[in-house]
């Protein structure tokens, strides 16, 4: 790694943590909720035929995870760059536009890897989690970060007002996690409604970390699921290259 990858690296560090405001809550919300579905599952009878909430308190809190740092943390930043010209200015020196946006995703996904393994810790010890599933749940929340960071870098290349593209990406967050099926649980849902919400990509993303909670109920076989999410992370990823804007007032892709 070079010296100046290096402190590429570090600039996106410092500027993710200076806006406290969405830093500690991107990084704090997760383990937030989990405590919270945590203690609904230890308060809440299991009643026969009802949803388990037990099941849907690790995925819940990866999917939050997932969104929290690939939609909130990563648009907000990238508009804030382009208003003050940042990403202009740094794509007409020798770090380039692609060194900047590759050490940019780069902290994002260590932040997302870095609250997956305390999430994981946490589960393994209070949800009852086994270890073995680990793998397997690391290589979905990749996938997912792909696929929520490809549309967070959409909505942050597009974006021209930090504070918008933010709270659009904290509404795409908390929508996309009610409908896909974590929130509340389909089994309280009309059949009807959960036909046209099992075909959300982010319903997709919620069955594959299902599929490795013992008892947990899926809409989909796994192939399916992983299928879908791959190609709807290719789709957001190449949709964000093609329409991202470097410079305010820009009217595509230069």
């Amino acid at each position: 790694m070079s010296t100046m990858t290096r402190e590429l690296i570090g600039l996106h560090r410092r500027e993710l943590m200076r806006d406290r405001r969405y830093f500690w809550f991107a990084l704090l919300f997760p383990f937030g909720m989990m405590g919270i579905f945590l203690l609904i599952g230890a308060l809440v009878p299991k009643i026969e035929g009802g949803p388990d909430f037990a099941t849907l308190v690790t995925p819940m809190a990866l999917f939050l995870a997932v969104t929290s740092t690939a939609l909130t943390v990563t648009s907000g930043s990238l508009a804030a760059m382009r208003a003050k010209g940042t990403l202009r200015l740094l794509g007409t020196t020798p770090v380039g536009r692609g060194r900047l946006l590759l050490t940019h995703m780069v902290v994002r996904i260590a932040m997302v890897v870095i609250q997956a393994i305390a999430l994981l810790a946490i589960a393994i010890v209070a949800a009852d989690l086994e270890p073995a599933r680990i793998p397997a749940l690391f290589g979905i929340i990749l996938l997912g970060t792909a696929m929520f960071g490809g549309l967070g870098y959409l909505i942050g290349g597009r974006i021209d007002s930090p504070d918008a593209a933010t709270n659009l990406c904290t509404i795409v967050q908390l929508v996309t996690l009610f409908l896909s099926g974590l929130a509340i649980p389909f089994a309280m849902l009309p059949d009807g409604v959960v036909k046209v919400l099992s075909l959300l990509p982010t319903t997709f993303f919620a069955d594959l970390m299902l599929t490795q909670m013992p008892g947990a109920t899926t809409q989909h076989p796994a192939w399916l699921s992983a299928a879908v999410v791959s190609g709807c992370a290719v789709a957001a990823i190449g949709a964000a290259i093609a329409w991202f804007k470097w410079d305010q007032g820009e009217g595509g892709n230069a």
